[in-house]
């Protein structure tokens, strides 16, 4: 699994992991994630385009880091969900816990009309 931060764009911080995120990297991509959040990240998209495998461990990490965020008054977006791990959302109900967009430009969109509709 590799994290690569995309872009800062308007306060939001872009993430795209590749690969997967299992037992043997969830923990990685946890502190990783975390540092951006203890760093002031609070608006957080999460491109999951190009990950094949999210693990047990993996959703383990993504329920953390949405609630981290939670606790801190931000959000994070799951964008470009697909295949397995979209099935897995649904059948766990996750895709109700997590804000699911089909792509990246629609996440941060999201955003973007959160904070019309609040200013």
């Amino acid at each position: 699994m590799e994290l690569f931060p995309v872009e800062i764009d308007d306060g939001v911080h872009v993430i795209r992991a590749e690969g997967g995120i299992d037992g043997r990297n969830a923990e990685r991509f946890l502190n990783e994630v975390t540092a951006l959040v203890d760093g002031g990240a609070r608006r957080m998209v999460i491109d999951c385009a190009a990950l094949d495998i999210v693990s047990s461990a993996g959703l383990s990490a993504l329920l953390r880091v949405h609630g981290r965020l939670r606790q801190r008054g931000g959000d994070v977006k799951i964008a470009g969900v697909r295949g397995g791990f979209a099935q897995v959302l649904q059948v766990t109900a996750l895709n109700k816990v997590f804000d699911l967009h089909e792509d990246v430009g629609r996440a941060k969109l999201a955003f973007r009309i959160s904070d019309a509709a609040s200013g």
